[in-house]
């Protein structure tokens, strides 16, 4: 098996109606892979020789636009879990940082064109999938397995959420 690996972040809003909700970005209908999957705020796979923050600016930057990218604070990341999981003949480990954020700087966000153009936000009272489960992700809310484990987490170890 071939040992890869990757990023997700998740950017939980600290105001406006989303507070306490995660900004999750949604594949298009002609997605070539997972159409109409939910994935963290962003994510991507960790290239050759590159660290896993390097992959978090970089991917920032392809998902969301240069502008976005030039105005976030990547300081303020916090390392959580580290997923290891299978897919097909390949392991992977995904490196997953979270952090809360005022709703004001995704305003300037430029999603890429493999999804949505606009995120959405969910709490910890939401139901969500894994794709494990078999549910339809155009009528339902489904994450990638590994992706479906940390926000879960990330729900359940942050109580504090809900002040």
């Amino acid at each position: 098996m071939i040992k890869r690996k990757s990023i997700s972040v998740w950017l939980i809003l600290k105001d406006c109606e989303n507070k306490c909700k995660v900004a999750l970005q949604r594949r298009v209908k002609d997605s070539n892979h997972f159409p109409y999957v939910y994935q963290a705020t962003w994510a991507g796979k960790i290239e050759e020789g590159e660290t896993p923050e390097e992959a978090v600016k970089r991917e920032c930057e392809e998902e969301l636009g240069k502008q976005f990218s030039d105005n976030f604070d990547f300081s303020i990341l916090n390392p959580i879990d580290e997923e290891n999981f299978a897919e097909g003949k390949n392991e992977w480990i995904s490196y997953n940082y979270f952090e809360k954020i005022n709703s004001e700087i995704l305003k300037i966000v430029d999603i890429h064109k493999e999804a949505f153009s606009e995120f959405t936000f969910i709490g910890k009272n939401e139901v969500f999938y894994p794709i494990e489960s078999g549910k339809n992700p155009e009528n339902n809310i489904v994450l990638f397995d590994d992706q479906y484990k940390v926000l879960k987490n990330i729900f359940n170890d942050n109580k504090e959420q809900n002040n």
